[in-house]
């Protein structure tokens, strides 16, 4: 450092007064750089703070709609590979089969890039698992109405989670929050969604990718 009064370059720290003009030597208890970083983080303690706070509360909103688009893709994939295959099958044997057990095994099973098989349903390479719930026997090609369409017609109820019923929410979706689950109906001739629910909605492109 050098003294204050007469300009002399004073190498030693530990000297107290200046060899060339006797000056007393004062030297700063914190070096410089200290003092600017206590400053530093004084002044940008609150904006730190700030932002921590911001992503705290959009965090969870952000990966909460991306989850939900993924959901969603994944419901209209598998909804135009089930119906895909029902077609396909119809196509090579020119009929629609009358009974669950048929539209099960020759129709849906048949035509999906299954990886392994669950308890009453499948796991497909996407990551999606679908589980079925017999309804019926006997299955009947679907309504004309779509608004006729119910459990009442179906032969099952199918069961759609989006990455697998051991991983994620395991909850049902609603209007209100969409989920990994959702539900279609099996007919011999098609799957569909229940008609006023948001299966129909994500299927029929009312509710958007997010």
């Amino acid at each position: 450092m050098k003294c204050k009064k007469c300009g002399f370059n004073i190498e030693d720290k530990k000297v107290t007064e200046c060899p060339s003009c006797g000056e007393k030597i004062k030297r700063d208890k914190f070096p410089v750089w200290a003092i600017v970083l206590i400053v530093v983080s004084v002044l940008f303690l609150p904006f730190l703070a700030m932002v921590g706070i911001i992503l705290a509360m959009t965090l969870p909103t952000l990966m909460m709609n991306t989850d939900s688009a993924q959901y969603k893709a994944a419901l209209k994939k598998d909804f135009s590979v089930l119906n895909q295959g029902i077609l396909l099958e119809n196509a090579m044997e020119g009929k629609y089969y009358s009974s669950f057990d048929e539209v099960w095994n020759n129709t849906i099973k048949k035509h999906l890039n299954i990886t392994s098989e669950i308890e009453n349903g499948v796991k497909l390479a996407n990551g999606s698992e679908i589980k079925y719930q017999k309804l019926s026997d006997t299955c009947n090609t679907s309504p004309k109405d779509p608004l006729d369409v119910s459990e009442n017609n179906a032969c099952a109820k199918l069961i759609i989670d989006a990455n697998g019923f051991n991983k994620g929410l395991n909850k049902q979706s609603s209007m209100d929050r969409i989920n990994d689950q959702f539900i279609l109906l099996l007919f011999s001739d098609r799957v569909v969604p229940q008609p006023g629910t948001v299966e129909e909605n994500i299927i029929m492109h009312k509710i958007g990718e997010d």
